[in-house]
């Protein structure tokens, strides 16, 4: 996409948050149809359409301008009325009627500017040319006002330095481009258009500025040029460079001037490195890198006195596109060729550092890749230890051995980088290694804490700060005990104090979750708790998650005082629905019934023992739940048969077998059966055979009584 293709898109994306109401999606259609035909216009430029240009403009440029007039007359209106009534200007600004109007006003008046610059580098008559100029630069200075959009204002920029340059206030042009030559958006173009601006203001005599005799003068520099006259080659080429760069009709123009000088007519016939080398600056320069391989491959059977120089530069063209363009695999390959057919050219060293950047991203997809993406980086420290990517290359390197498990060797590579912007980057390094090498108890993990806790603190990259407190929290939940404060303290307000850092957002709220119910931290766990149910996590670790909350939940529910009991039952029951719902197994339906039937709500509870029955008739657990259930409800009888089936199934003498007969008892004797239940009682002394089977025979005993009166 082009950088007035993302600038627009930056604009029109602003009018997608609100529907459209009647009157706005009208005007909607008709500025799509505008700007249809805006496109259309600067497509007839790019190829070099110029009759066809020349007629489409002036019609476009009066729609446009009618467009936006009546759009800002409408929001001249709505201001007026505010005023009038005394209103809030403020309200008005934010709100939607306001905002569609005005942002359909700003993205017509983008074209119109373009248009109208366009539109002067088409027309004969020097004074309607200096007006659209000048209206041009009134179009460009609106956007200007405020960096709010980063691809309109730098394409602004580039549009009011050109315009200035056609209307020969070169100082004024420089500053514009200056700036835009800053940019990533625009960059290289304006730095071709900038050259042009400073080679013109040290020139004295402005009559011999004129493109088109700037054009003649290129048609005759082009064929020296092509001879290998160093100096003629690099006067060719910021003459062609900076006559592309007025844009509209003038990168076709000059591209086909090029060919047709130096290869009668096509760039197929262009036999010498430095015309193939100019093709591609060329192509470059006006965002066609498709075009550049074909080049790069005519330059291989080109064997003149500028190969040496030129060939280089052009196999490095074609490698930049081409992993401008995601090809990072064919891109390394494009680079290796330039290392090796040239290793001493001008382009060495940059060669070397893309290539392994473009190994760097190929591997990702492709791990075959990682032996030569090592290699890459070995060699570029070797051929070049102080050079400005230097500091990359040992950190890369460093996270290579790293991410194999060999942290000593990453350590040693991580203490060699040194200041920069890869230091920070590197501290952290080494301090995941650190981590990594933690035992599972405690020994030195309080100093590696209060390291990373430092960094977190001081960092100046608010991603490597969020880093280093999330891998804090995971030490100090390793600790042994867990030291779950620590943990609640470096999480606590994670996603404001981090916005960037969405990746790692998930992982900070498992941690904090689970600390904060570790430490009673209820009211906050409880909207940690929904936060973590709306993730779209894996479902296994999901599951995992919850599991671990809900068994703390529920133990604290069962330990805690009773003001804490009800919040920690609450959340226990709500985490064990949610797994019961997701797939939970017979275990996870039998504790949510547990807590169903502690919180008093013995109809749920015994359905879901029942749910476990149906597929584990001899399931214990739930069996006594059930009973328990039933009892609850006021159904003796089958509370009673649920526990005879649980003597029936259980060891006489055994903790579950004492434990039905204590609820026997009970059950008989709340019926009013005591001679039934005493019976029972007394057949069951002096059977105990384990401790929970003492304890129960014990209450039987102390029952006896008031049962067997």
């Amino acid at each position: 996409m082009t950088s007035r293709a993302l600038a627009v898109a930056a604009l029109a994306a602003l009018l997608a948050s609100a529907p459209a109401r009647a009157q706005e999606g009208g005007e909607r259609a008709a500025l799509a149809q505008l700007e249809q035909r805006s496109r259309t216009f600067y497509g007839l430029l790019e190829r070099g359409e110029r009759e066809r240009a020349t007629a489409a403009w002036p019609g476009l440029e009066a729609d446009l301008a009618r467009f936006r007039d009546g759009l800002q007359a409408r929001l001249d209106r709505m201001r007026d009325e505010v005023i009038e009534r005394d209103g809030d200007l403020e309200e008005l600004y934010r709100s939607p009627r306001w905002r569609d109007p005005e942002v359909m006003a700003l993205v017509t008046a983008y074209h119109l500017a373009w248009v109208r610059y366009q539109g002067a580098q088409l027309v004969g008559d020097a004074a309607k040319k200096r007006a659209l100029l000048q209206k041009a630069v009134e179009g460009f200075s609106q956007f200007l006002l405020v960096n709010e959009v980063p691809e309109i204002y730098a394409d602004s920029l580039y549009g009011r330095g050109l315009a200035f340059l056609d209307l020969g206030e070169t100082g004024k042009a420089i500053e514009d481009l200056s700036a835009a030559a800053g940019t990533p958006q625009v960059g290289a173009k304006a730095r071709a258009a900038l050259e042009e601006a400073q080679r013109r203001a040290s020139r004295k005599a402005p009559s011999e500025d004129g493109p088109e005799v700037l054009l003649a003068r290129l048609g005759e520099l082009l064929p020296r040029a092509a001879t290998g006259d160093a100096a003629a080659e690099k006067d060719t080429t910021a003459l062609a460079r900076g006559l592309a760069a007025r844009g509209g009709p003038w990168p076709a123009r000059v591209s086909s001037l090029a060919a047709e000088r130096l290869g009668g007519g096509t760039p197929a016939g262009v036999h010498s490195t430095y015309g193939l080398f100019l093709l591609a600056q060329l192509a470059v320069d006006r965002g066609r890198c498709a075009d550049v391989p074909p080049l790069a491959e005519a330059s291989e059977g080109v064997h003149d006195g500028a190969r040496a120089r030129l060939r280089p530069e052009i196999l490095f063209l074609d490698a930049g596109c081409r992993l401008n363009a995601g090809q990072a695999r064919e891109a390394a390959e494009r680079f290796a060729v330039l290392l090796r057919e040239f290793p001493d050219s001008a382009r060495t060293r940059e060669a070397r550092y893309y290539r392994f950047r473009a190994l760097d991203s190929a591997r990702a997809s492709d791990a075959s890749l990682t032996p030569a993406y090592e290699q890459a980086l070995d060699a570029y420290l070797a051929a070049h230890p102080k050079a400005d990517g230097a500091g990359e290359a040992r950190y890369l390197l460093a996270e290579l051995h790293r991410a194999r498990g060999e942290c000593k060797r990453a350590q040693a590579e991580y203490a060699q980088v040194g200041s920069g912007p890869f230091a920070a980057r590197a501290h952290l390094g080494d301090l995941e290694c650190r981590v990594a090498m933690l035992g599972k108890g405690n020994e030195g993990r309080k100093e590696v804490l209060a390291a990373l806790r430092a960094f977190a603190r001081d960092a100046a990259e608010k991603g490597l700060g969020a880093r280093a407190a999330l891998l804090g929290a995971v030490v100090a939940a390793g600790a042994t005990p867990p030291d779950q404060g620590t943990v609640v303290e470096l999480l606590d307000g994670f996603e404001k104090h981090y916005p960037d850092a969405k990746e790692i957002h998930p992982r900070a709220l498992e941690l904090r979750l689970a600390a904060r119910v570790a430490t009673g931290q209820l009211e906050e766990a409880a909207r940690d708790l929904d936060a973590f149910l709306a993730l779209r996590a894996d479902p296994a670790e999901r599951r995992g998650t919850l599991a671990r909350v809900g068994r703390e939940l529920a133990t604290r529910a069962e330990r805690a005082a009773p003001a804490e009991q009800t919040r920690a039952l609450a959340l226990a029951r709500k985490v064990y629905t949610v797994l019961v719902r997701e797939g939970g197994d017979g275990s996870d339906r039998i504790v949510l019934a547990d807590l169903d039937l502690r919180a008093g709500d013995a109809a749920a509870a015994r359905a879901l023992y029942e749910e476990v029955l149906e597929t584990d008739r001899a399931s214990a657990e739930a069996l006594r739940g059930a009973a328990r259930a039933a009892a609850a409800q006021g159904d003796r009888e089958h509370a009673l048969t649920y526990w005879r089936t649980v003597l029936d199934a259980s060891p006489p003498g055994g903790t579950a077998w004492y434990e039905a007969r204590v609820a026997q008892v009970t059950l008989l004797a709340e019926d009013g059966q005591k001679a039934q239940a005493c019976a029972l009682l007394r057949a069951a002394r002096g059977r105990a055979t384990s401790t929970g089977g003492d304890q129960l025979e014990a209450r039987l005993r102390a029952m006896e009584p008031r049962v067997c009166k």
